[in-house]
């Protein structure tokens, strides 16, 4: 793997290594993650990469909504991860902490955009109208699946960064809490509100 003396990557291998991971990890099953234990010992950044890489960058997925930009956050992820390892310790729940690094990368990055873009904070609502009853009754499982996308998409970002791991990669509320840095309550609370707007706005439709 090209690391150097005393089994460590240089900064420069990483994001070649994670970029060589992700057509792999993109099909690897969920199981192979999720299934594993909280906590390894002795576990070295290359174990903790494969281990955990292929549902990360699920995660990177349903965050970004697009291969390329998946890509690049999972990039970004493993490569600070890289540079934080050392002071990881060996006991540390490596999967809550890949999860809030790409939290972290995805919410800096998000802000920036923003920030950009000078958009009102509101805009975002007005991309999802209201539909019509007449519309409601034709709508088929893949019309409302859309839709459905499209709302999450709008919601808060810390409450749709809380459903999908909760609702689309069953994590625990310990997890969340760990990725978006608050308490189990927090955790808790953002996805029932995020539940609770889905069910307002969809009603009997779901």
């Amino acid at each position: 793997m090209g690391n150097e003396p005393g089994g460590r990557m240089g900064v420069a291998s990483v994001g070649r290594a994670a970029t060589a991971l992700m057509p792999a990890t993109a099909e690897r099953t969920a199981s192979a993650a999720v299934l594993e234990p909280a906590v390894h010992l002795n576990l070295t950044f290359d174990d903790c990469l494969t281990r955990h890489g292929a549902e990360i960058y699920r995660y990177a997925l349903h965050l970004t909504r697009n291969r390329p930009d998946a890509d690049d956050l999972y990039q970004e992820t493993a490569l600070k991860a890289f540079r934080a390892w050392h002071r990881l310790p060996c006991d540390a729940n490596h999967r809550a902490w890949l999860y809030r690094i790409a939290t972290n990368a995805f919410l800096s990055d998000k802000r920036k955009t923003s920030r950009l873009r000078s958009l009102d904070a509101d805009a975002g609502a007005e991309t999802i109208p209201a539909a019509s009853r007449d519309h409601d009754d034709r709508l088929d499982a893949s019309d409302l699946l859309g839709e459905v996308e499209l709302f999450i998409e709008s919601l808060p970002t810390k409450q749709r960064i809380a459903l999908v791991q909760r609702k689309y990669l069953e994590l625990g509320y310990s997890d969340i809490a760990v990725a978006l840095n608050c308490s189990e309550d927090a955790a808790r609370r953002s996805v029932h509100e995020a539940l609770r707007k889905l069910r307002d706005r969809f009603g009997d439709r779901m």
